[in-house]
């Protein structure tokens, strides 16, 4: 007797066979998906503030002046890189407001940094009197940027430049 096709008991038992990989890989596909960073999510936004941080730092690390005319803004002097002759101007601000862009300006030209930035101060670290050991308002030779960026999710970072060209008082 030949036999022709599928009993009913091989057919179930391959469709469970088949339903339990079609699972699995199901799950597979949904865990490494959600491994995928996504835009503007906490790994990005990290990454963008660091290079921010290190654009910063590199011109901080150049800087022969720094002014601080406000909490939000920081504006160093640096020597000649475009072979003018003339120190140049390098200014970072950022206006205030939950999701305004951390610009940066070069001389004139004007360019943002940092797309949304939730909070940023600039704080020139003070250093400790001579005499009494206790903090005074004696501007140092140190720059603190803080700065919380991100649109869904929020980082924080920090750093601290040195102004190594800068003198002070």
């Amino acid at each position: 007797m030949k036999r022709r096709g599928f009993t009913l008991i091989e057919l179930v038992v391959s469709l469970g066979i088949v339903g339990i990989l079609a699972v699995a890989m199901g799950s597979t596909i949904t865990l490494s998906m959600r491994a995928l960073p996504t835009p503007g999510g906490g790994p990005e936004t990290q990454a963008s503030a660091g290079r921010a941080l290190q654009i910063i730092g590199s011109d901080a690390r150049l800087a022969t002046a720094a002014a601080m005319p406000d909490i939000r803004t920081l504006t160093l002097t640096i020597p000649d890189q475009t072979g003018d002759a003339s120190a140049e101007t390098v200014t970072y601000a950022w206006a205030g407001s939950s999701g305004d862009p951390l610009t940066r300006t070069f001389n004139a030209d004007s360019s943002t940094l940092l797309a949304s930035v939730i909070d940023l101060k600039f704080a020139s670290l003070t250093r400790p009197n001579v005499a009494t050991d206790q903090r005074t308002t004696t501007p140092s030779d140190r720059v603190r940027v803080t700065m919380t960026v991100g649109s869904a999710e929020a980082v924080d970072v920090q750093a601290e430049f040195r102004l190594f060209n800068a003198r002070v008082p």
